[in-house]
């Protein structure tokens, strides 16, 4: 099924529609945060990225003690409303020269923490819009495509701006998306039939079923299990040599760092929507083998992006990495949503969450020690070579289960 197909379906359209919005919005404030942070405390502004990190972990960790008791619409409504809130009150300052370091760090921390109870109740959901397998297949590439699709839209806008909107009023863009995007959601989930129990243990037994669960429920499935640890690596160094080093690096070596690395996410953008139109078109095919060459072409990307010079070379290999996102994302999502029981999907989503997250926060954490002993690009080029690794040790796993896993049992 063509991945535009399931848009035929106006809740699926209009939710997604929704997402597409925020999602771009979202780009704002990742590169306004970034901004704000670099201008203040320069490279160290890696820490309040790990903060960032840290939130959404912790978020992704702990929120279902409190989630799993409410309807998912209910969850993305509260959280879209809140987060909306609280970039006003960054736009508010920005617009009177107020910002400081202090309330970037409680406001960027908060945000993370909130944002982390959005996505795994979005995904709990798709179920529930489209329950025939091939319609959910195509659906999962189509909200997949949203990020990637707000890559292209923010960055572009991001170089359209630039110059003309301050950058403390990006966090403006950020809200208004926030409030549309729950508007959005309060439209479709209100028709949705009520959700069974997400929780239907109580007291202490809730609390440590909400926190461990999901990662209880990953025993058996080795090829998920994989996937998750080598999405940690990447995300370190999605963080490290991507989000962060680049931005450092760029507004080293650039006459244009902002232009420049807004260029850069759009060809970013453009490769991982090029992609996912293939991919989810094409239905899931084989998971492991797509986890372990996402891992591969990701690294290889990441230790290239220094290796040139100008915007042609930056919007090339970028956009030649950005492969991995829907190679590797639309594959565990398969695996997901045909591995685990519906009941479990939040908690799972969570697990994946949280393995994203602290590959992030780890990386962040290390970063300005790495960047002041090795350079940028020495960094950088060995985050990329980090994850090529994770793909070939993928490669040695599953040919040991295969092989050496079937000749130790027949002995």
């Amino acid at each position: 099924m063509f991945v535009l197909t399931p848009l035929a379906r106006r809740p699926i359209a209009f939710l997604w529609t929704g997402q597409v919005l925020a999602s771009t919005g979202a780009e704002f404030y990742v590169v306004a945060v970034v901004w704000a942070a670099t201008d203040l405390v320069g490279n160290d502004a890696g820490y309040l990225s790990a903060l960032q990190a840290g939130g959404l972990l912790a978020g992704s960790l702990f929120g279902g003690i409190v989630t799993d008791r409410w309807r998912h619409g209910t969850t993305m409504i509260t959280a879209d409303l809140m987060r909306a809130a609280l970039v006003l009150v960054l736009s508010i300052a920005g617009l009177f020269h107020a910002m400081s370091l202090p309330l970037l760090v409680a406001i960027a921390g908060t945000v993370s923490l909130i944002t982390a109870s959005f996505d795994p109740s979005l995904q709990a959901t798709l179920p529930a819009l489209a329950p025939d397998p091939v319609l959910r297949h195509a659906t999962n590439g189509l909200f997949d495509a949203t990020k990637r699709m707000a890559r292209i839209a923010g960055p572009s806008l991001i170089a359209i701006v630039n110059g003309i909107l301050p950058t403390g009023q990006f966090f403006t863009v950020t809200a208004a998306t926030f409030l549309l995007s729950a508007l959005a959601v309060r439209a479709v989930t209100r028709r949705l039939p009520v959700e069974p129990p997400h929780r239907t243990a109580t007291g202490a037994a809730a609390i440590v079923d909400s926190v461990i669960g999901g990662f209880r429920a990953l025993r058996g499935h080795p090829v998920v299990i994989y996937g998750l640890l080598a999405s940690l690596v990447a995300n370190g160094t999605w963080a490290i040599g991507y989000l962060l080093g680049m931005v450092l690096y760029l507004r080293q070596t650039s006459a244009d760092p902002l232009t420049a690395y807004g260029l850069m996410m759009m060809a970013y953008g453009i490769g991982n929507v090029a992609a996912n139109l293939l991919l989810a078109s094409i239905g899931p095919g084989r998971p492991a083998v797509r986890l372990i060459a996402s891992k591969i072409v990701f690294g290889l990307g990441i230790l290239l992006l220094p290796m040139g010079h100008g915007q042609v070379w930056l919007m090339v290999v970028a956009g030649c990495a950005a492969i991995n996102g829907p190679l590797g994302d639309l594959a565990i999502l398969h695996l997901l949503q045909t591995c685990f029981p519906p009941h479990r999907l939040a908690q799972i989503y969570r697990v994946r969450m949280c393995v994203t997250f602290a590959g992030m926060l780890a990386a962040y954490l290390v970063a300005p020690t790495l960047f002041d002993l090795f350079g940028l690009a020495p960094t950088i080029m060995s985050a990329g070579l980090a994850a090529m690794l994770s793909g070939f040790a993928g490669i040695g796993f599953f040919t040991w289960r295969r092989f050496g896993g079937a000749a130790a049992n027949a002995l």
